[in-house]
């Protein structure tokens, strides 16, 4: 598999201000469409397993040693298809022993590699021991999306297991998840008189 270079917001105590690592991943053949990268991506491991749960082959991510950093499994493709459009990626996800905090995530990229929409989960954080679950983000994509970024991200330690990503337009009422800040800020002066405590 040719080395691919890719950029991914994340940070295991980072919620608000966003920071984008940049990282080389990691040659792995074994699984068709898939990479490990991360900014600490030697200390850890992608793979398939089956799993009878899900029926089926499952993809996982798991540490092989301490890390202050993340791994991810991913992919990216050019969203073609999705341009103008909201998109909701679904998932599930298992886990195991995850110490610090785990989750799906979603980046949309336009021009030289600049976010224009992302979540990574990190406010709902999948944590220690959990089942099968489906989990959700819903982004919009601007006309000047170049690419998706898309996969599966464990800060710290543990195993995580991710089946059956999808993609899928939903309508303009889905609620977003998108955590980059033109989502989060107002488009108006908000409570000046502090008369507001609601």
């Amino acid at each position: 598999m040719k080395k691919l270079k890719n950029y991914l917001m994340a940070g295991a105590s980072i919620l608000t201000v966003l920071t984008i690592f940049a990282f080389k991943p990691i040659d792995f053949d074994d699984i068709k469409g898939w990479f490990l990268a991360g900014d600490d991506p030697k200390s850890y491991q992608i793979g398939v397993v089956k799993d009878q749960e899900r029926n089926g082959n499952v993809g996982y991510i798991k540490s092989v040693k301490e890390s202050k950093g993340f791994g991810t499994v991913m992919q990216s493709f050019i969203p073609s298809d999705y341009l103008g459009k909201r998109v909701r990626l679904t998932g599930y996800i298992k886990s195991k022993d995850v110490k610090e905090w785990a989750g799906m995530w979603f980046r949309i990229d336009g021009e030289d590699k600049n976010a224009l929409g992302f979540d990574n989960m990190q406010k709902r954080a999948i944590k220690g021991n959990t089942d099968w679950k489906k989990y959700e983000i819903v982004l919009d994509a601007p006309q000047n999306s170049k690419a998706f970024a898309f996969g599966v991200l464990l800060a710290g330690t543990g195993e995580v297991w991710l089946d059956d990503l999808k993609f899928e337009v939903v309508d303009k009422n889905v609620p977003l998840t998108d955590i980059t800040l033109k989502n989060s800020s107002p488009s108006k002066p908000q409570n000046s008189s502090f008369e507001d405590q609601n």
